[in-house]
């Protein structure tokens, strides 16, 4: 069961600053909202949420969990709860254009946690990595380290392939809150990951959660990060496709077809609403 997150303790923060890039929108993106904020903005925006007292949880959309929100009353709830809903595939900007708005940049999770990871060094911010099969996130710990010198990772935990039992769940939470992070970064997958970061906002003593899911396995090295110009030229999803195997190739066909039609409906509706006035 999901939190009631209406007490004050779980306030959400939702008053980005406005600049220039138009940082402080909120695009709905087919049954998700998604909001709108530059890389340059966001570090130091999540900097505020570490350091504000309540506890926070960011979520990255693309197709899949875009489609999955608009057909599940529990996943919309889930993006409306976060704390901030970063534009992660590049089909979440075409989408927004396709609707007359337009995302400053895209801000997919592998990219967000190295430079969050790298922003926090003068910060001296605390790192715990939660996720990832056996050995992955270790693996991620020590690549992570050789990559971003300075990085203060305090633990790492990777869960077995079932739900956790009450003990466990109690060694994992004291795990966490000994270690004293500032950041929790979560590679569980989605929807799983946003469903767990909501279960356990405010119950786990952690400022800020982040769902990253893919960004465990391509900055160990378990899988390869689509090359920088493609990631450049928008085609990170294709690359995806046809290096995940077969039943990434699947899901991904599925969602991305299903929120083409999606967005096609939403952009007609939104058509006819401004003809009607």
């Amino acid at each position: 069961m999901l939190p009631d997150r209406s007490k004050k303790s779980f306030q959400k923060t939702r008053m980005l600053g406005q600049d220039s890039n138009g940082t402080g929108t909120r695009i709905h993106i087919g049954g998700a909202p998604v909001d709108s904020i530059s890389l340059s903005s966001l570090l130091p925006y999540l900097d505020g949420l570490v350091e504000d007292g309540n506890p926070h949880y960011v979520c990255f959309c693309e197709a899949h969990l875009s489609v999955r929100a608009t057909f599940e009353k529990e996943i919309r709830y889930v993006l409306e709860e976060a704390s901030l809903v970063l534009p992660d595939g590049v089909s979440m900007t075409l989408g927004a254009r396709l609707l007359g708005k337009k995302f400053p940049e895209r801000l997919p999770g592998p990219l967000v946690m190295l430079e969050y990871c790298r922003h926090g060094i003068n910060k001296d911010l605390k790192h715990f990595f939660y996720g990832g099969s056996d050995g992955v996130v270790e693996q991620l710990a020590t690549k992570l380290r050789q990559r971003v010198r300075g990085i203060r990772i305090v633990g790492t935990f990777s869960p077995p392939f079932r739900s956790l039992t009450q003990e466990e769940e109690r060694t994992v939470k004291n795990h966490i809150e000994q270690s004293k992070a500032d950041v929790l970064w979560v590679g569980l997958g989605a929807p799983k990951q946003e469903r767990w970061m909501a279960e356990h906002v405010g119950k786990i003593n952690v400022p800020l959660m982040l769902g990253v899911g893919a960004a465990f396995d391509f900055h160990s090295g378990n899988r390869r990060w689509a090359p920088n110009w493609i990631r450049k030229a928008g085609g990170e999803w294709i690359y995806r496709m046809f290096t995940g195997g077969r039943r990434v190739f699947c899901r991904n066909a599925k969602y991305e077809s299903l929120f083409t039609l999606i967005i096609f409906k939403q952009a007609l509706l939104n058509l006819l609403s401004r003809r009607k006035r």
